[in-house]
């Protein structure tokens, strides 16, 4: 096999860092160049050898999936094997976010790095239609930390979703919600947040914490 052969010319120490990096990859871990004073080694290893990391993964039904441009590589089933389901609120605050990211991508040209506080995204919310009242700190601290869990956002250690806590939105957000789907997810967002008002006018509402799936997203990524 191709890959046998290739994986035969590296070096010993070459080797011990292919399965390093191969092993964060399939446990559903995003790679980046890391911070400027603290770069990532596994990131350059995974550019430099993404061909070989390639054809490993695909022997077992994934493929590799690196972008240069968003500057991040995870793993990727085939057949979509390690998809997950959000809960609706996870949704929400997963479009709410995305639109946030591409606001700030477009104002920022180079700079990468989008981060909003909790106070800030509880406003949108509560700006687009969402009641205050469902947006406290025990319901958005679960959700976002399992956002985290996907690497779609990342959060400090001990994150309890206080107004003045903040998220980092990772670029894999914008490969589960590519931007050609920007229009669809304004109108995902307003639909969800009408259904609502609507059921509560009726005397019909729904839970204030949904829980039932709503929205489907390739884990580790996401």
């Amino acid at each position: 096999m191709e890959f046998l052969e290739d994986f035969a010319e590296l070096e010993p120490g070459q080797r011990e860092h292919f399965q390093q990096v191969v092993t964060r990859l399939l446990a559903g871990e995003v790679l980046s160049p890391g911070p400027a004073l603290r770069p990532d080694p596994d990131w350059r290893f995974a550019e430099r050898f993404r061909e070989l990391i390639d054809s490993y993964l695909r022997i077992g039904g994934w493929h590799f999936d690196i972008d240069l441009g968003l500057r991040l590589a995870r793993a990727v089933h085939e057949t979509g094997a390690q998809r997950v389901r959000f809960s609706k609120l996870e949704s929400l605050l997963l479009c709410a976010l995305r639109l946030y990211y591409h606001e700030q991508m477009r104002a920022a040209g180079d700079e990468l790095r989008c981060e909003i506080s909790v106070g800030t995204l509880r406003e949108r919310l509560v700006h687009a239609g969402k009641p205050a009242a469902q947006l406290s700190a025990r319901v958005l601290a679960p959700a976002l930390r399992r956002l985290a869990r996907h690497s779609l956002v990342q959060i400090a250690r001990g994150f309890e979703a206080h107004d003045d806590e903040t998220a980092v939105v990772t670029p894999l957000i914008e490969k589960v919600l590519p931007p050609d789907r920007i229009q669809e997810i304004e109108q995902r967002i307003k639909t969800y947040l009408a259904s609502r008002v609507a059921a509560e006018a009726a005397g019909t509402e729904a839970e204030s914490e949904p829980t039932g799936g709503e929205d489907d997203a390739e884990e580790g990524g996401a």
